[in-house]
């Protein structure tokens, strides 16, 4: 893809998004304003997010970017486990990347959270997350990966926001990283949210944790079904997850209200819970949040 056709594609993304609209002039210069001085100043930025939550970001951080854009980057995603999540849960944030999911559970909704990260410069950057949040004593980070069983595993070094287990033998931008199951380490006792976003790892993640995604306490998972990149079916992944009881949602966050879904999302994350009532109680019954960086949206 072009620059030209790059730019005219994020463009696009902002002057749609629901938390835009209502000043899609104002999101688009914002756009620019950040463009100018990411390139002019070259620093790093301090950034006010949700409630009393921030970020640091600079030049070329797509995982935190997009929250500058469009509020919430992922926005049925993250309003879910916003209005979802209780400060007596436990949250799980496999493939971390730089928190920004951890942000939201531990710092906005504080709640325990245990995140993993395999790759150590994208982790030391995750870990500055969570100084600048000061939740270091609700958070549990690891410098780890998860999968299907423990061992070492090549990962890739050089992708940003892409970075996965290794295919390629003739790539040198590699890292080894010390992998874990969830069931060999892990019994869920509270109530537990579980994110993953693995660039295609899902099935081996889950194949490792059977026993912890059947456990009744695991209530809801938000899972990036991109597995066919390992030669594994998205509908494959998807009867496993349900085989363990959750059923697939839909979230509308401006309204709170969640729909059942025959399949999973196509082409984006996707929303599982364990019992739509509970689900629907817990989201309607939450306390309202203010995005400062979607123009002080409450939501």
């Amino acid at each position: 893809m072009s620059a030209m056709k790059a730019l005219l594609a994020i463009l696009k993304l902002i002057l749609n998004h629901p938390f835009n609209s209502g000043h899609k002039i104002r999101s688009i210069i914002d756009f620019f304003k950040w463009q100018t001085a990411s390139r002019l100043m070259d620093k790093k930025f301090i950034i006010n997010w949700v409630n009393n939550s921030k970020f640091i970001v600079s030049k070329g951080e797509s995982g935190l970017t997009g929250n500058l854009y469009f509020g919430l980057m992922e926005y049925e995603d993250m309003s879910f486990l916003l209005h979802f999540t209780k400060k007596t849960d436990t949250f799980y944030d496999i493939g971390a990347n730089v928190g920004a999911y951890t942000i939201l559970a531990s710092a906005v909704r504080g709640c325990h959270s245990i995140c993993f990260e395999p790759l150590t410069l994208t982790f030391e950057r995750l870990l500055d997350q969570i100084k600048v949040n000061r939740i270091g004593s609700l958070v549990d980070a690891r410098n780890n990966g998860v999968g299907d069983k423990n061992e070492k595993l090549e990962f890739t070094s050089n992708l940003d926001c892409g970075n996965r287990v290794n295919t390629d033998p003739s790539n040198k931008e590699i890292e080894e990283v010390d992998v874990i199951t969830l069931d060999s380490n892990f019994d869920p006792k509270s109530p537990t949210i579980v994110k993953i976003d693995v660039e295609g790892y899902e099935k081996f993640i889950i194949d490792g944790g059977s026993q912890f995604f059947l456990n009744p306490n695991v209530i809801a998972l938000i899972v990036e079904l991109s597995g066919d990149f390992f030669g594994v079916k998205h509908s494959d992944i998807d009867a496993k997850i349900t085989s363990f009881g959750f059923l697939p949602i839909s979230y509308s966050p401006l309204t709170r209200k969640i729909n059942t879904l025959d399949l999973y999302n196509v082409g984006g994350n996707s929303i599982y819970v364990k019992d739509i009532d509970d689900a629907k109680k817990r989201c309607l019954d939450s306390e309202k949040f203010c995005i400062h960086t979607a123009n002080g949206l409450i939501i």
